[in-house]
């Protein structure tokens, strides 16, 4: 025996309205899940140790600009008590504590001071671009070309072959380094930080884009995407909606994952002897000098590394804080992605416990009881009645 089409119509009322109902809790849950992952974040150990190292550099780097307007002391020549000359720098931390000083007799530990708020300030500006704009470009592609996305992964892949650092220094190096005859620059302070932020977030926005499109279209396959569609949801609601409290906790380990990709260009740079901010070019009778106009640490390192065999203080102190502060982002990193992996493995096992047993609170909305089934007989006599009181 076939079932009627008012019994037909009437379950798929109540389909729909379960579905609806089980679109709403999915959401509600969604926007919960992200609320405790982020306090789960914050409670890991791993990314709180990475977190405080790096603000307290950060803040105290700000606090010495403000108090102290960056003063740089130097010993050049050190005495005794009785005013006999005792050496020339370069002292080494024992005689001139805590970080000793450079050939020129600048003290260490604040020329790291200095450039920390730089190396850190623009390691985050220039990963925050390039996750804006690739996030922006990924959702596009990932939602509404996603055909596309195939054929432009060919291309972007080749990219990786790419060395990243020589195309930065090919397009950065005549607006970075001063003239080595009169010591100007040819631009501006600003300029040149400007240019070399953008260049530097522009060439990682390819692959960027690549990977939040493919994580973005990852999602819209998903079942209740489907579901979503089903009520007859827009794009833009679907992505607002569903899409995007997906998406978020993987923008955050993206955004942390270029942030060492900048320290580790910046490095590169370093040794290129291109500094943030401008290289001071000049000449002498020992040969040409390379040095940093912002004591930014990558500079530091480009600069004082030809030092390492012989006053072997001097690069490792900006080699050790920079090693500690990609160690420090790295810990938030592994904190983030613990986090994200619990915060699934929960999502899982309610998943499986709402498949066991039906929640409550669907079936508090509607019963097969609510409903009248009408047999084909019933529905028969209910015709004749109607027609004959309309002849009526």
């Amino acid at each position: 025996m076939h079932p009627c089409p008012c019994q037909c119509l009437r379950m798929k009322s109540l389909n729909l309205f379960m579905k609806q109902s089980c679109t709403r809790l999915l959401t509600s849950e969604i926007s919960k899940g992200g609320f405790k992952m982020a306090k789960q974040i914050l409670k890991n150990p791993l990314f709180i140790i990475g977190f405080l190292f790096v603000f307290s550099l950060f803040a105290g780097s700000i606090y010495y600009q403000i108090a102290e307007d960056n003063y740089l002391p130097q010993t050049d020549l050190k005495y005794s008590e009785d005013g006999t000359l005792e050496g020339k720098s370069p002292f080494s931390p024992v005689e001139v504590p805590p970080l000793g000083t450079d050939k020129h007799g600048y003290h260490m530990w604040e020329q790291i001071l200095i450039g920390a708020k730089y190396t850190i300030g623009l390691a985050v500006v220039i990963a925050f671009l390039r996750v804006v704009f690739s996030v922006l470009a990924g959702i596009i592609t990932g939602t509404y070309f996603r055909k596309a996305t195939k054929y432009l992964t060919g291309i972007v892949d080749s990219m990786h072959y790419v060395p990243i650092a020589l195309l930065v220094y090919y397009l950065l190096s005549s607006v970075i380094m001063s003239d080595g005859m009169t010591g100007t620059y040819q631009y501006t302070f600003l300029e040149r930080v400007g240019f070399q932020v953008i260049i530097m977030a522009l060439v990682a926005i390819p692959t960027t884009t690549l990977l939040v499109s493919n994580e973005t279209n990852s999602i819209w396959n998903r079942e209740f995407i489907e579901s979503a569609r089903t009520l007859g949801g827009s794009r833009f609601h679907i992505l607002r909606k569903h899409v995007m409290p997906h998406l978020w906790p993987r923008l955050i380990l993206v955004f942390v994952q270029q942030i060492v990709s900048v320290l580790i260009l910046l490095l590169h740079l370093g040794l290129l002897k291109l500094f943030f901010g401008g290289t001071n070019v000049s000449f002498d009778l020992l040969g040409t000098e390379y040095m940093s106009s912002t004591y930014e640490w990558s500079g530091l390192i480009g600069f004082t590394y030809q030092y390492l065999a012989y006053q072997t203080w001097i690069p490792l102190v900006p080699i050790l804080f920079f090693t500690v502060t990609v160690l420090a982002f790295n810990l938030m990193l592994e904190g983030i992605k613990v986090s994200l992996e619990r915060s699934e493995a929960v999502a899982v096992k309610k998943k499986k416990k709402g498949e066991q047993k039906k929640p409550k609170t669907l079936s508090n909305y509607a019963s097969e009881k609510d409903f009248q089934f009408l047999s084909y007989q019933e529905r028969a006599e209910s015709e004749d009645m109607r027609q004959t009181v309309s002849s009526r």
